[in-house]
């Protein structure tokens, strides 16, 4: 039955992340002007500072676009605080699912909250 359990879960995951604007590491560095020889490093150091929700998808750093402010190619500053905030046992992927779904409490996703500050 583990398996099992482990084979929903994957399917959850593959469907959340069908359901979000993906960039790849190379992009958000072309889209936040950082020259490097190295995307994917780049970025998942900068998730590792909690200044970027980066997720792995196929093996692949990728990045939700909600999170960037493409105008101004930076990054919302919320997203370094709710980083910050989140509970430990709240995953990057927990993270985008909560962001990107309807909340009442929000009037909406609160991604795109996070999009029109």
């Amino acid at each position: 039955m583990p398996s099992e359990n482990f084979s929903h879960k994957a399917r959850v995951a593959e469907r959340l992340l069908a359901s979000l604007d993906l960039i790849d590491a190379s992009q958000a560095c072309a889209l936040l002007r950082i020259e490097t020889d190295d995307p994917g490093a780049t970025m998942q150091a900068m998730a590792r500072d909690d200044a970027v929700i980066a997720l792995v998808q196929n093996g692949k750093t990728m990045l939700p676009l909600f999170q960037f402010d493409t105008g101004n190619g930076v990054i919302f500053d919320v997203v370094r605080d709710i980083l910050r905030l989140r509970p430990a046992r709240i995953s990057n992927l927990m993270l985008c699912y909560w962001l990107t779904r309807a909340h009442v409490d929000f009037d909406g996703a609160p991604g795109a909250w996070v999009r029109e500050r």
